[in-house]
């Protein structure tokens, strides 16, 4: 093949192996386009399926140009001729690999412009920080969740596989087959799925779900105007289906479409199966049909909570310094402190639920004796984890409570305990804002984000400084889409935003952090993901806005509305539980 280095002045051309070692370890990012002598590079491929030919170039080169980053490279790679890159060698997919100082920190596989516009925003800011402060990258690893070939699956043990899957579902490698209840009745459902695996797809889960009424019209609510719907809904709800989890990695386009064409195509299969239609519809459908596997469970990172600890004036003359060694050799991140000296007005505030406590007097007296020092610490369950450290608070008990942080740090001629902290999330909620005044804002991750672009920006959130107080994944009903959008009642295309917001299941967060909603508007960008594009290209709409409608996230428009928003979302998050 000819080699284009003037068609394709922009790109780098790597045929040998030399030059792929050269290109890859630069210093910077290196952005590769893998082809094949076969197919040609990705703008011909592009072109196969229907698209204009050169498409990404003129995307890259607009990139390069916005940016104006010298350490951003772009290059195009012939997977025939070099050894590094022989696993890739007979996939027709378009391929993308990104290398930062000879490391491979991500990939992009298919035809997807705006995720390679996102992914080198992303990676591009990151490896700045690298060369700047410093660090270790990142390694990106191709997840295969396959069996090998040969390897036997007893399909009794399908549903014990759900971690690892739920960490790898791709809207182009899985789909969702439900078989109806008549089949399961009639056994047909043993024919049905030998059926399928002699096509070329896997069973990753198979499980039986008695439908309801409501997730029926839901699972068939691209069919509500065909004629015979609700016959087909009565039929859903008439006994127990099987769900199955399926996956074909040699699909000619996607796993959806080649189920989709394979139910067609096969009498029994045609007249005992329902499919997932897109692959839009994957997400949502696996949160109807398969919760426990769609909800992942948390990672320690995700159930980080954070506490306060109050170093009390007698205890901070004698242990500060070897107070604050113990509670990080505990494993507790410090990440603010504040030395105050406190009046007889604030403590009174603070301490307004033990004005009849006996002991009232002697807090009040112990704390305006001199400086505290209140630490506000972060760690996985951190409330109940730093109490239990902290040991009993009566004085009397404090003695026979050995290893305890308020008998190693005691002072026995003080009245009362050395430390104060929480013992509830809305207690600690509470006192933090007392020392550590903070907004509030609620955050709308919108329907049908990925799961890896929800984890990419909730990766945003933590790095911009901004602590998760809260999170739930949650369907919004009509009713709570338009008092979290009046802003936008009246507008050309609020029906559509509404439908949108409905569709399916958003991930709200409360985030909280000093100046919360100065540093979130720089954040999240304008409102149209085109603008956003153009006057904010690394905020979160640029990165994962579509447009008005489907901007990615939404956010409350102000503090005063976002006490709102989340009262109506997450109810009062500084009351006791009853």
């Amino acid at each position: 093949m000819a080699r284009r280095r003037q068609e394709i002045a922009l790109q780098a051309e790597i045929e040998t192996q030399e030059e792929w070692n050269e290109a890859i370890n630069k210093d910077g990012l290196t952005v590769v386009d893998v082809y094949q002598q076969w197919a040609g590079p990705f703008v011909d491929i592009y072109q196969a399926y229907g698209g204009p030919c050169k498409a990404m170039e003129p995307k890259f080169r607009t990139i390069k140009n916005t940016l104006g980053d010298a350490i951003l490279n772009f290059a195009i790679a012939k997977a025939d001729t070099i050894d590094s890159l022989e696993k890739h060698r007979g996939r027709c997919e378009p391929c993308f690999l990104f290398y930062a100082s000879g490391v491979l920190v991500d990939a992009v596989i298919g035809a997807n412009a705006p995720e390679l516009q996102r992914k080198i925003m992303l990676n591009l800011e990151e490896e700045k920080r690298i060369l700047k402060e410093g660090g270790e990258r990142r390694e990106f690893i191709f997840q295969q969740i396959d069996q090998d070939e040969d390897e036997e699956v007893d399909p009794r043990l399908q549903r014990h596989r759900s971690s690892s899957v739920a960490n790898a579902i791709t809207s182009q490698q899985y789909t969702l087959a439900v078989i109806r209840p008549d089949a399961y009745a009639d056994g047909k459902v043993d024919e049905i799925v030998e059926t399928i695996t002699q096509n070329g797809f896997k069973i990753l889960v198979q499980e039986e779900h008695h439908l309801n009424e409501h997730d029926a019209r839901e699972l068939h609510r691209y069919k509500m105007n065909q004629e015979g719907y609700e016959e087909h809904i009565a039929r859903m709800t008439s006994g127990p289906s099987v769900v199955l989890l399926l996956q074909k990695t040699d699909a000619k386009a996607s796993t959806v479409d080649d189920l989709r064409e394979l139910v067609n195509s096969d009498e029994l299969l045609k007249t005992n199966v329902d499919y997932t239609p897109s692959t839009d519809n994957i997400h949502d459908e696996l949160m109807l049909l398969l919760p426990h596997i769609a909800r992942r469970p948390r990672t320690p990172e995700e159930n980080l909570e954070r506490t306060l600890a109050i170093i009390r004036p007698s205890a901070l003359k004698l242990y500060k310094d070897a107070i604050i060694d113990r509670i990080r050799d505990s494993g507790f991140e410090v990440t603010r402190t504040l030395e105050i000296q406190l009046t007889r007005q604030q403590v009174e505030e603070f301490y307004a639920s033990k004005k009849n406590e006996p002991y009232y007097e002697d807090i009040i007296q112990e704390m305006t004796s001199g400086p505290s020092l209140a630490l506000y610490l972060t760690k996985k369950d951190a409330i109940q984890g730093f109490h239990a450290l902290l040991g009993p608070a009566e004085k009397n008990k404090i003695k026979e409570a050995t290893g305890t942080f308020r008998h190693d740090f005691d002072i026995v001629d003080a009245k009362i305990n050395s430390l104060h902290a929480p013992r509830t999330r809305a207690e600690a909620n509470r006192h933090l804002q007392f020392f550590f005044p903070e907004e509030r804002i609620l955050v709308i991750l919108k329907p049908n984000l990925s799961d890896q672009q929800r984890s990419e920006i909730v990766a945003t959130f933590k790095k911009a400084g901004f602590f998760i107080m809260t999170r739930k994944m949650e369907k919004l009903t009509s009713e709570q889409v338009a008092q979290l959008q009046q802003s936008h009642q009246g507008k050309d295309y609020y029906n559509e935003l509404l439908n949108y917001m409905t569709s399916g299941p958003s991930e709200l967060f409360v985030l909280v952090k000093e100046n919360a909603s100065q540093s979130w508007q720089q954040l999240v960008g304008p409102d149209d993901p085109a603008k956003a594009v153009e006057s904010a290209p690394t905020s979160l709409r640029a990165l994962y806005g579509k447009d008005l409608v489907h901007n990615a996230i939404d956010v409350s428009m102000d503090v005063e509305q976002a006490k709102n928003d989340i009262h109506l979302i997450f109810g009062d998050l500084d009351r006791e539980e009853a």
